[in-house]
């Protein structure tokens, strides 16, 4: 038997084993430790994210079943039960609880029982669109109006769909009139379209539309190319002078294009966008800027010699702008012919302009010629020259050459001896 002096000694001498497995062992429960921990943080907060977000969505849905519930006690108000029961139909969708809903859709199921077999949902509400557009059309308020005939459409395309299409294209048509004469002309022009996409046979429709288009093509060069805006601008007036405020903006681009032309010297150019603008609108302070690029102009011309015509009219020409493509330089190409339309070679052509002296060239054995010119707009002189390649023999016909990037930067000037 042991004494108790044995145990003791033993108890003193006893010490922890910290061998390399006993410290796997520690590791191994620290870690799982850890992660038990970390997994809690984790999991209790997004627990409780994840009930909050839950108890929001619902109460978003309760939003949502009182509006469209609210929006049904309107229709039912007017007098559309078919739109009423559809928009307490959305209600209970968002929110099944929600028994105010629930409540109408039961009185109008028991009000529909005993009057016969229902007409498909989709056609009453159909139908009902289709009243609501034509009501909203004789109160001319064209905007609502399509809308009910595109929901119509998106609903339920096939019905009644000759009708539907008709009323909708006489809605935009009238629309895109309405739109117009507000001043909206970009909502005219797509009203003009979507009129077009149903029916694009009606050529006063289209004519609208390209109206709607110039005038948006002229906006969208005021600022970027005066030349460009007045072209379009121009054209329009031409053709519809009381269209929205395309006069004042025709004004406008002529006076801006000329203030433009007055920077770079070219005056006479500055006078002939002046003059448009004062044939338009006359303004006094305009006018004085006008006198003002004039006088600059006369001297433009005296300091640059102005040949002598010695026989003026013994040729006559025939101007003609081309649609070729413009990038960055064009040019004035043309021929010469006799009284009876033979090539005539070797004739010397030439031109100038204000501040330009005669720049010259020969026809060619077809009797062609060919002036390249830069980007630079101005108003160029053509003539025929004679035999010296220095006096005109012909008047000069005029050319107004936009600049090498804008359009009409190719200008043919064909030329026939009169004598």
């Amino acid at each position: 038997m042991q004494s108790d002096s044995y145990w003791q000694t033993d108890w003193e001498a006893y010490e922890p084993d910290i061998s390399p497995r006993s410290d796997l062992w520690i590791a191994l429960f620290l870690a799982v430790t850890l992660v038990a921990c970390v997994s809690l943080s984790l999991l209790v907060p997004s627990g409780l994210g994840f009930l909050v977000g839950y108890q929001q969505l619902q109460a978003q849905n309760h939003e949502a079943a009182i509006i469209h519930f609210n929006r049904g006690l309107g229709y039912l108000a007017e007098d559309y039960p078919d739109l009423a029961r559809a928009e307490f139909e959305i209600a209970v969708q968002y929110d099944a609880a929600f028994e105010p809903a629930q409540e109408k859709l039961r009185e109008m199921q028991g009000a529909l029982v005993g009057a016969g077999t229902p007409v498909p949902q989709t056609d009453r509400v159909a139908q009902t669109l289709l009243d609501e557009a034509r009501a909203l059309a004789a109160q001319r308020q064209w905007s609502d109006a399509i809308t009910r005939l595109e929901q119509l459409r998106t609903l339920n395309p096939d019905y009644r769909r000759t009708e539907v299409a008709d009323l909708l294209y006489q809605t935009y048509v009238n629309g895109g009139k309405a739109a117009e004469a507000s001043g909206q002309i970009q909502l005219a022009r797509e009203r003009f379209d979507a009129a077009l996409a149903i029916r694009n046979g009606d050529p006063q429709v289209r004519t609208q539309r390209d109206w709607a288009v110039l005038y948006l093509e002229g906006m969208q060069a005021v600022g970027y190319s005066w030349q460009t805006a007045a072209q379009k601008f121009a054209a329009l007036y031409q053709q519809a002078p009381n269209y929205h405020d395309v006069k004042a903006q025709l004004f406008n681009a002529h006076v801006q294009y000329g203030n433009l032309a007055a920077k770079q010297n070219a005056w006479c150019l500055a006078v002939r966008e002046y003059d448009s603008a004062l044939a338009l609108t006359r303004d006094a302070a305009l006018a004085d800027t006008r006198a003002q690029a004039m006088t600059l102009c006369k001297q433009a011309i005296v300091a640059t010699p102005t040949p002598i015509v010695s026989a003026p009219a013994t040729y006559l020409w025939k101007t003609i702008v081309t649609d070729l493509p413009c990038n960055g330089s064009g040019d004035i190409a043309g021929s010469v012919r006799d009284a009876v339309g033979s090539a005539l070679t070797g004739v010397w052509v030439g031109y100038y302009a204000d501040g330009v002296p005669l720049t010259t060239t020969r026809t060619n054995a077809s009797g062609q010629y060919q002036f390249i010119l830069g980007k630079e707009a101005g108003v160029l002189h053509v003539v025929i020259l004679g035999a010296d390649g220095k006096v005109p023999v012909s008047l000069a016909a005029e050319v107004q050459y936009p600049g090498g990037a804008s359009l009409g930067c190719h200008v043919i000037v064909d030329w026939q001896k009169a004598q």
